[in-house]
């Protein structure tokens, strides 16, 4: 999609200019965030490990009983159509669902069919690479969010305020702590690499699902012969580890160098972010080759 392009969006499985579309001020998502959201990567115009994301998403719409509209079949060819229409092929689709429009009401409507949104949002992966070369910094933030963090909603606050620290902090992302342990950042999973073994904190309604994590878990880390240890951990042990770093669709494998004012390790990105990184690039052109 050039510069001039008009953008495109889909609607409720129709694609049209974002101009053209529009959110009802009674839609259950706009006044309470009563809706759920999924995000997946594009390479090469090709959806990366769109199945199992697809899965994330109907995980969500399940635990907040929003009635089911679409199947999933569906939702794979309006990613198909929307990548196809925009012609973006470095990029994400966020796709989001609500309970739709319904009189104002904490309660469930009786009746009420779910509102479809779904757009494609550029990738600069270059940039990604730059600092993945240099390594991050990260600040943490005191975990107020709900007690479900597994189910992907709406209601992001908490993410929202804790990024905009971040980035006033001049750091790349913020890492929440509940009771004193370092739960996940906004957007990505934390890990850090200490004697030979990775930890993380355990996958439990307090983390967010998430592919990459699990593509790490269940391939690569298998791959190279190294134990993941899901024990929560304060920053102290982070602090004290050979190497750190976020694990996650939007950040890939990002090595974490520095911790608030603290560094990690010899303050320079690590040896085994960066063969998981390779692993990770090696993994998708497999699954997204280019043309």
């Amino acid at each position: 999609m050039s510069e001039n392009q008009e953008k495109l969006v889909l609607v409720d499985g129709e694609i049209m200019p974002e101009a053209e579309a529009y959110i009802d001020v009674t839609d259950r998502g706009h006044n309470f965030g009563d809706g759920v959201f999924e995000l997946v990567p594009v390479y090469n115009g090709r959806c990366f490990a769109l199945l199992p994301h697809m899965n994330n998403l109907f995980d969500s719409v399940i635990a907040m009983k929003i009635p089911g509209v679409y199947m999933i079949e569906e939702l794979v060819e309006f990613h198909e159509s929307l990548l196809q229409a925009t012609g973006l092929k470095e990029c994400e689709v966020y796709t989001q669902i609500t309970r739709g429009s319904a009189p104002y009401g904490l309660a469930y409507p009786e009746q009420s069919i779910p509102h479809l949104t779904m757009f494609a949002v550029p990738v600069d992966r270059q940039l990604l690479a730059a600092k993945r070369a240099k390594g991050v910094n990260v600040i943490t933030e005191k975990d107020e969010r709900w007690a479900r963090c597994d189910v992907n909603t709406l209601n992001r606050l908490p993410e929202v305020l804790a990024k905009q620290k971040a980035v006033i902090s001049n750091a790349f992302e913020a890492l929440f702590v509940r009771d004193g342990k370092i739960t996940e950042g906004t957007e990505a999973s934390f890990f850090i690499y200490k004697d030979g073994i990775l930890w993380t904190h355990p996958e439990n309604n307090f983390i967010h699902k998430n592919i990459t994590r699990r593509l790490l878990k269940e391939r690569l880390a298998l791959d190279m012969d190294v134990q993941i240890i899901e024990r929560a951990f304060d920053k102290e042990f982070a602090l004290k580890a050979d190497e750190a770093f976020l694990c996650g669709p939007r950040c890939e494998f990002m090595p974490v160098t520095k911790i608030d004012r603290g560094f990690v390790a010899d303050g320079k990105p690590g040896e085994l972010a960066q063969k998981l990184q390779v692993a990770y690039e090696e993994f998708v052109g497999k699954e997204c080759p280019a043309e």
